[in-house]
């Protein structure tokens, strides 16, 4: 049978951890250990963890990070000892199958190789919301790094690209899924994408990051006003850290994407791109305003 290190960042998740780490451990055919890191949560969440903690369930704790270096913490202590790893939130559910699906897709992969599934939106009580697909092909780069926003708590990858991921830590990150993405984009990996959803992503008052609708007047204000880390720039930290392994195609697309801002060609080559079906058109038009006003 083979095994799957999964990887969880918590912080202040008292509320739904329980439920979360029982569908984790609850996994059918294949052999699961967590590897924990704590965030410098305040509530009972590490009290919660500590009560599962074994040779098979291994917690450390940290200052408090956020979320994307949080997770590149994890991704750099996770030893090479197995099959696959997964990335995990603190307040979704999983089905039984979820590691089962992934491994079926990615054991055809002998290269770095990233799975990742549709999600059943639900409330904070998972009663359904509706069902969200966001697939990314690895076929059109530049259309890839323009529209990725696959979710990180879908994430399942091999060995290979945990190793890859080891080689280069980045210095500026946005989020962790982009980054983990966005190596695999580099090193010509595989996507691998689930049409079938197989986790439960619960949506609550402290999500961090989640799939909550918001007025026309509040995204424009975020764009326009946006003071954060942005993806462009991540984008460079790729080619820093991955240059070397790129084809010319994909070095082509991420150095279109990392000097938009200072390059019109390259700008309008981003505004061009047209929308495929298989992503939400809000997500996509969202992400030609921020190229338009330089905030992504």
């Amino acid at each position: 049978m083979v095994n799957c290190l999964v990887l969880l960042s918590t912080y202040n998740g008292e509320k739904y951890l329980n439920q979360l780490i029982t569908s984790v451990l609850s996994q059918k055919d294949v052999c699961v250990d967590l590897l924990v890191r704590d965030d410098g949560s305040s509530d009972t969440t590490l009290k919660i963890l500590k009560k599962y903690e074994n040779e098979h369930f291994k917690v450390y704790t940290g200052k408090n990070l956020k979320p994307a270096r949080s997770f590149l913490d994890l991704i750099e202590k996770a030893p090479l000892t197995y099959d696959y790893y997964a990335l995990c939130d603190q307040d979704d559910v999983w089905n039984v199958d979820k590691l089962k699906s992934a491994v079926k897709y990615l054991k055809q992969a002998q290269n770095p190789a990233l799975y990742s599934c549709a999600v059943d939106i639900t409330d904070k009580d998972l009663n359904h919301i509706k069902f969200s697909k966001h697939r990314n092909t690895f076929e059109k780069p530049l259309s890839d790094i323009l529209t990725f926003g696959t979710p990180g708590c879908t994430f399942v990858f091999n060995k290979k690209l945990l190793e890859v991921l080891k080689e280069y830590s980045p210095k500026v990150c946005s989020m962790h899924d982009s980054w983990v993405s966005f190596v695999c984009l580099a090193v010509n990996g595989k996507f691998f994408y689930d049409e079938s959803p197989h986790i439960y992503y619960r949506q609550h008052d402290n999500n961090v990051l989640g799939a909550q609708k918001h007025s026309i007047a509040k995204i424009l204000k975020e764009i326009i006003l946006y003071e954060g880390i942005k993806r462009s720039d991540m984008a460079k930290e790729v080619l820093i850290g991955y240059g070397e392994k790129m084809t010319p195609e994909i070095k082509d697309a991420f150095l279109d994407f990392s000097y938009y801002r200072k390059n019109l060609k390259s700008k309008i080559k981003l505004l061009l791109i047209p929308y495929k079906n298989d992503i939400s058109k809000r997500a996509f038009y969202k992400a030609k305003l921020r190229v338009l006003f330089n905030s992504l």
